[in-house]
Parts: C-alpha cells; structure tokens; sequence
C-alpha cells in the first residue's frame, strides 16, 4: 500500500487523540506500518522553544508536515493530531506531503470544555492563557475535509469505523481479510496489456479469467452474474480498481 497522512485537525479536547491512537491501533493489526506524531510529542522534540503566535504556529505544522512527508513518501501511513487552527497552515502541507487524508474532527465548544481535565479552557477563558484556540483565538474550518467526525454525535467506534472506510474507499487501506498484490504482478500484466488489443487493465484481466474457465472444462464466457463477482473478487485483491 501507497504510504499517506491523515491529518486531524480540530478544536482541542474535540478527540483527535483518541481517533488517531485507534486509528493506529488498528492499522497495526493489519500489518500496516504506522508512525503516530500528536502535539505533545512534537513540541517537546522537533519545536521546543516556539510559541503560540500564529507564526509560531505555523511553523510547527510546517515542521511536522515536514517529516509526514518523509514517513509517507517511504510507504508508512502516519496518524497526525494537531489542532492546527489555520486553514493556509493545513492547506500548504497538504501540497507538500500530496497523500493526504484530513479529516475534521467536529466537536462543540462546550463539549470540550467538559472533556478538558487539565483546565485548560478554565484558564483561557480567565485570560490566563493567551491565543488559546477556540476561546482567544480563532479555528478556521476546513473547506473540503476528506473526513468530517461529529465528535459529540458518534461513539467512538463508530467514528472509528468512518475513518477506515474513508481509507479504503480513497485506496489507502484494503478492506480486512483481502489479501495484498505485489506491485511487481500488476506492473507485469500492464506490460502484457500493452501487447494486447484489450482497452484497460480490467477487460484483459476478466479475459484471462474467462480462457481460464474453457481451459479447465467450464463455460467458454463467464455470464454476467459471474463476471460481476470476478470483478468484485479482483477489486478486493487489488488487481483492478
């Protein structure tokens, strides 16, 4: 599978944490590998001694976006969590990374403030911390989110299950129990393909199957039902899409 950040953005305490942590989780049980990054993490090790202008900001998702990059351009599928406020930010390491998944996890801003345990918005809304996201300063929605999460809407599970269709359905994650086509096997029956007077990489692959079934003393041609169900069998293995 082709390496890809998903990026989650949203106010803090909305849950993008726990979606990407789950997220991971589960990729791992498939075999995937996954690298987390959160902004904990980050601050402490790649962007010690920034602040929280906007300036400061922005470089630290530019930095993060900086070695999503490198971990997606080598095939790992990386989960960020980052509450990455502006919408330029977000849209400038999107160009940079290219396979990118955002996805918005929504979540009310009182819904936060009962989720935050260490106080932070008490202390934001007494002044006491200042350009605090969603109280002093401002979150800008994304415009075109691969992935919208209502936070305070869905279980987790559920927000959960959304996520990974959302992969599978853009071609970053294959559906559980299919199994994986070395790329070295598709790129060889292109090569045949060019060779052939078929129109796409699918016609040729049902052919094969069809010569397939006379040889071993089936129907010459596949009936329309069966060839429905071949093509659904080869999606899930990767050969066609």
């Amino acid at each position: 599978m082709k390496g890809v950040t998903v990026w989650f953005t949203g106010l803090p305490c909305s849950g993008k944490t726990t979606l990407a942590l789950k997220l991971s989780a589960e990729l791992k049980k498939r075999g995937i590998l996954t690298e987390d990054l959160d902004g904990d993490v980050t601050r402490k090790y790649l962007s010690k001694g920034l602040g929280f202008s906007k300036e400061d900001r922005d470089e630290n998702i530019r930095r993060v976006g900086f070695v999503c990059s490198l971990l997606t351009k080598h095939g790992a599928t990386v989960t960020a969590a980052f509450v990455s406020p502006y919408r330029s930010i977000r849209d400038e390491i999107r160009g940079m990374i290219g396979n990118f998944v955002e996805v918005y996890v929504k979540c009310s801003l009182d819904e936060c403030i009962k989720r935050d345990v260490k106080g932070m918005y008490k202390k934001a809304l007494a002044g006491e911390i200042k350009n605090f996201t969603g109280v002093s300063d401002p979150f800008e929605e994304p415009l075109h989110p691969e992935l919208v999460i209502e936070s305070d809407k869905e279980s987790v599970e559920e927000s959960l299950r959304r996520i990974i269709a959302r992969l599978e359905e853009l071609g970053y994650l294959r559906a559980a129990g299919a199994l994986a086509v070395p790329e070295y096997l598709r790129q060889d029956l292109l090569r045949i393909l060019a060779q052939q007077n078929f129109p796409d990489l699918n016609t040729f692959v049902i052919h094969i199957l069809s010569q397939y079934a006379a040889q071993h003393g089936t129907a010459g041609d596949l009936s329309q039902s069966e060839e429905d169900a071949v093509r659904e069998k080869l999606k899930k293995l990767g050969y066609i899409s």
